[in-house]
């Protein structure tokens, strides 16, 4: 119901936006209305500065979003425009995932939607890689899958502010790289680069959700030679 809501919410206020903004704005918005970033939040991939950058740059800020932006935004200041103007929705989006995953979190056994999001985020890299058969999958449907696996009957539901913190740092993360991203807008980026580098951050991501021990830092390391590689 939240997630409806958010999604109407969000159609309406993007009715005042240009075609780029809007475009720019619902890419930015999609794990929000998904599911995939409330998952990612309870399932503990979101908790330190290192998670906000990663999940920032991959999930929300990736290659898809640089695409859009560079593709409708003919000048720096354009760029810039399209990046505030689609920030607020963000930020604000993320924080209201952030108040209602504690009550996701308490409807849904945490190591079964563990495997599901990492699970989820295979798909997701399988697609940012461009790989046929992650093409033909429905990320929607695996979360769903998942969640239905791993419903519980919970106690007396409580609300917290404990996740509020980490979504709005990483969504003012995405918008905070986009920002910076626009003064490319000009260059000549090779963006496939950056698509594939975030499918194998995204790849480490699932990994440590599922439980296996991944540096955190080693993201960053293979996310900035993409990013080097892509400006060569």
């Amino acid at each position: 119901m939240v997630l409806e809501q958010l999604k109407d919410g969000a159609q309406r206020q993007l009715q005042v936006f240009d075609e780029g903004t809007r475009q720019l704005t619902l890419l930015l918005c999609l794990p929000l209305i998904d599911g995939v970033f409330a998952t990612l939040l309870v399932t503990g991939a979101v908790q330190n500065l290192t998670d906000y950058l990663l999940i920032a740059l991959t999930v929300f800020s990736g290659a898809g979003s640089l695409a859009v932006l560079y593709s409708y935004a003919e000048s720096i200041e354009e760029a810039k425009s399209m990046v505030l103007k689609a920030a607020p929705v963000l930020v604000v989006g993320a924080s209201l995932i952030g108040l209602v995953a504690p009550v996701y979190d308490q409807l849904f056994s945490s190591q079964t939607l563990s495997y599901t999001a990492a699970l989820v985020l295979m798909v997701i890299a399988g697609k940012l890689a461009e790989i046929d058969p992650a093409e033909k999958v429905s990320t929607t449907t695996v979360l769903v899958t998942g969640l239905v696996l791993s419903l519980q009957s919970p106690g007396a539901l409580t609300l917290s502010l404990g996740y509020l913190a980490p979504a709005a740092l990483t969504a003012l993360t995405a918008t905070f790289f986009l920002y910076v991203a626009t003064y490319l807008t000009n260059m000549d980026m090779e963006l496939g680069y950056i698509r594939k580098g975030s499918a194998l951050v995204v790849i480490l991501i699932g990994l440590s959700v599922a439980g296996l021990s991944i540096p955190s830092e080693l993201g960053l390391v293979v996310f900035g030679v993409s990013l080097v590689a892509s400006l060569a």
